[in-house]
């Protein structure tokens, strides 16, 4: 079992397309179009993707960010997805800071 946190200031957040595209996966793409905040969904995404990576103990190296969803249970909650699996995961966003916190059982 596996713990990963990761915190982004959301500031320092690249909107460019090719940074966009690394990090998301195409069904977060579709979903960027629909927020206005772009830059904090974009840094909740890239804490909650680097806690998780953090938590399977590989760091950057055990995936592209990109082939990591951030989706969403009826609820709301989330839930990260990986390789046909589901993972636990926290994202919240306070004071210009996007924090992420998952879980890898």
């Amino acid at each position: 079992m596996g713990i990963g946190t990761d915190i982004v200031q959301i500031s320092r957040v690249s909107l460019k397309d090719s940074f966009i595209r690394g990090v998301l996966s195409p069904n977060e793409l579709a979903l960027l179009d629909r927020e206005v905040d772009k830059a904090s969904f974009v840094a909740g995404r890239f804490a909650a993707k680097e806690a998780f990576l953090k938590a399977l103990g590989t760091g950057l190296s055990g995936a592209k960010m990109n082939e990591i969803d951030v989706a969403y249970e009826e609820g709301g909650r989330p839930v990260l997805l990986f390789q046909g699996k589901r993972y636990a995961v926290s994202i919240a966003h306070d004071g210009g800071y996007a924090i992420a916190v998952a879980l890898v059982e």
